[in-house]
């Protein structure tokens, strides 16, 4: 995970130098949608231009939101880092969109997109975390990049700790993947519970997002667009939620 980057960057940077290269503050000095022969022939973007692509939105130099997510970003390094190989960045950026959104660039290099307004919405860093979290667990669940990937998911019956050991409960009974959005929750959940923060507050997430979305209690709406349409509240993934906190709750016990 990258610090957001802004005029106090080397402040930032000193609170991540334990935590591997996953936090160093680095250009993402990536190409956006062209052919290896055409970036060959162009100039590379500069992190603006592409935060404001993949983002929708400019970076914020600072300020309340992108103070709270350097806090959780804090306290996330030490568990994050027990998966090696991935470069996430984070960008919080100016925008009102009541969502949050993670663009893989390779299997290995992707960006986070936090609008402000989350900030405010999830009334508890706690609630804001585990959106944060979500993320991560897309940036970091590999077998959901690619198609082929997501088809295996879709009928594997390997359990997710096989996956994702180091973020996973290796004892979890559940065995059946239940799709790429259920497992970003599990392992968010996983990474949230690890940094110290209550799971509890997963659930505060998610009834936040209930609400400003609907009520999915009847089962009428089998998919409802949350969250910009790419987190879909079904009721499934509502009772895998549900199923996670308990068995979170039962082994804290």
């Amino acid at each position: 995970m990258e610090c957001c980057a802004d005029a106090r960057a080397s402040a930032c940077g000193r609170a991540f130098n334990h935590v591997h290269q996953v936090f160093a503050l680095i250009a993402l000095s990536l190409w956006w949608g062209t052919s290896a022969s055409a970036q060959i022939a162009q100039p590379q973007l500069t992190r603006a231009q592409i935060v404001a692509r993949v983002c929708r939105a400019p970076e914020l130099a600072g300020g309340p939101a992108v103070d709270a997510i350097r806090r959780i970003e804090q306290r996330f390094g030490p568990v994050v880092n027990q998966v090696q190989g991935h470069r996430i960045h984070v960008a919080v950026v100016d925008s009102d969109v009541i969502n949050a959104w993670n663009q893989n660039f390779s299997m290995s290099e992707s960006l986070i997109c936090v609008p402000r307004v989350m900030a405010s919405f999830m009334s508890a860093e706690g609630e804001l975390a585990f959106i944060f979290a979500h993320e991560i667990g897309h940036a970091l669940d590999d077998p959901c990049k690619t198609a082929s990937g997501r088809a295996h998911v879709a009928t594997s019956t390997s359990p997710l700790a096989a996956v994702l050991g180091a973020l996973l409960d290796q004892s979890s009974p559940v065995t059946e993947q239940r799709g790429c959005e259920a497992r970003a929750d599990e392992i968010g959940l996983n990474v949230l519970t690890r940094a110290g923060y209550n799971p509890y507050d997963a659930a505060g997430a998610f009834g936040r997002l209930e609400m400003y979305l609907g009520d999915t209690s009847t089962g009428l709406l089998a998919r409802l667009a949350a969250m910009n349409g790419d987190h879909p509240m079904t009721p499934d993934r509502i009772r895998h939620m549900r199923t996670l906190l308990t068995r979170t709750r039962a082994n804290a016990q």
